[in-house]
């Protein structure tokens, strides 16, 4: 009689290869659109506020068009319409990042890593300063903090609430609606501590500072505050377990390789992130040294 053991002996057992996740192409691009936007307006504002006078001049006077193109930054740089577009972008970008933790296996680590990444940041900006000067580089609060702070959150409710898809969306929504709520209808007093100045904005919705902190003392290089802009985020995080509930496309037909780029951008989004500033900064100062003003970095 055959034993059962001799009938698997020699033989090899193997299972069905894990199906790699797909990324949804619309996400990607999206945030990719919104990164590349943003690496342009920092281009503007880079020439508004450093490169275009040292170029030009006080006032950027003349008639050529790299003098009106630095205008234009400048003009740009403090108009209603950058604003504007700001507003919307920001929206998409959190937006996006909300849906995207519908796909985490685990939005607590990511929370955490970000959280790292974020510190170490503001510790890199903070080396910047001291052996610069340059304080507009230092960010205590920025992007960086503001995605951890979210993703943290969210995490904590998907805990508490042992993530029922029902619950935590409207959760979500909760947090969301309170935000608007504090944004539109609550002004700190002049005694808040700073420490709570990530939470409020440092402008009400009519333009109005901040009674107890400024960009410029607290976070000057970037500053990226919970209220308003984590109601975009945790509008996001209500509607992704139901508009992706599949985590497939919802936009199949109109992918392909003509979105590939963006999409590249929007997958490393973080470094981008990271280095955009970097990099634009060096090919102006390098631009300012081999052409507009030989020998001249313009920023030292």
């Amino acid at each position: 009689m055959t034993d059962a053991s001799s009938l698997t002996a020699g033989t090899a057992v193997t299972s069905a290869p894990v199906k790699k996740r797909e990324r949804i192409w619309e996400i990607d691009f999206v945030r990719g659109l919104c990164v590349v936007l943003m690496i342009l307006d920092h281009l503007t504002m880079l020439i508004a506020l450093y490169f275009g006078e040292g170029w030009f001049g006080r006032g950027i006077p003349g008639t050529g068009s790299g003098a009106a193109f630095c205008r234009w930054c400048v003009e740009f740089n403090s108009s209603q319409t950058r604003t504007a577009v700001r507003t919307v972008v920001l929206f998409l970008f959190f937006c996006i990042s909300g849906i995207s933790c519908s796909f985490s296996r685990s939005n607590l680590r990511r929370g955490l890593i970000l959280a790292g990444v974020a510190g170490l940041y503001s510790l890199a900006t903070y080396t910047i300063y001291t052996f610069t000067g340059m304080r507009d580089v230092l960010v205590v609060f920025g992007v960086l903090h503001f995605y951890a702070a979210c993703i943290l959150v969210y995490a904590l409710v998907g805990l508490v609430f042992r993530n029922r898809t029902a619950v935590v969306s409207l959760v979500s929504a909760g947090i969301a609606v309170v935000v608007i709520c504090l944004y539109f209808l609550y002004t700190p007093p002049a005694d808040t501590p700073l420490w709570l100045a990530p939470l409020f904005p440092h402008k009400d919705f009519y333009g109005n500072p901040s009674p107890f902190y400024s960009v410029a003392a607290f976070s000057p290089g970037d500053i990226c505050n919970l209220i308003p802009w984590s109601a975009f985020f945790f509008i996001g995080t209500a509607i992704g377990p139901y508009l992706y509930a599949r985590k497939t496309s919802q936009l199949p037909l109109l992918d392909g390789k003509w979105n590939k780029p963006v999409c590249f951008i929007g997958k490393y989004a973080i470094f981008f992130y990271l280095l955009h500033v970097l990099v634009l900064t060096g090919l102006l100062m390098l631009i300012s040294y081999l052409f507009v003003t030989p020998g001249d970095w313009i920023l030292f």
